[in-house]
């Protein structure tokens, strides 16, 4: 089975600045998701995937792109044993849940996160959520 880029993460030095130029600039809306440090623009229904936006680690702007795999832990050996690192273990993110960081042999690094769905309202609308 093909696991597809489920989303991509904007690790961004200055999330202010970042938040304001995608509202202003594409109409996006970044929203708390799990936790108030992460925020996630929905496109609900357009084309196009979700985006998230984060507070950079290193400090550098980057994006990086978020493989949904059915069992993390499975993909997460799969990476060793063909040769890539985990540069950042297993972690939950609150009702956001939990995903993982890995770098392919070359040094690529990539996120990768369990999908499910999640309520996130009181009319029972949902939208996917990391496991």
């Amino acid at each position: 089975m093909i696991q597809p880029v489920t989303f991509v993460e904007i690790h961004s030095p200055d999330m202010a600045a970042t938040r304001t130029f995608m509202q202003a600039t594409f109409g996006w809306d970044p929203q708390p998701f799990g936790t108030p440090e992460y925020l996630i623009a929905e496109h609900s229904g357009a084309p196009g995937i979700d985006t998230g936006l984060m507070a950079s680690q290193d400090g550098d702007p980057h994006a990086t792109p978020v493989i949904a795999v059915p069992d993390l832990d499975a993909a997460m050996a799969a990476v060793v044993a063909n040769g890539g690192e985990i540069v950042y273990p297993r972690f939950d993110k609150g009702a956001a849940g939990g995903a993982s960081y890995i770098v392919d042999p070359a040094g690529v690094l990539f996120g990768l996160a369990q999908m499910k769905n999640e309520k996130v309202d009181d009319a029972g609308e949902e939208r996917l959520g990391l496991a």
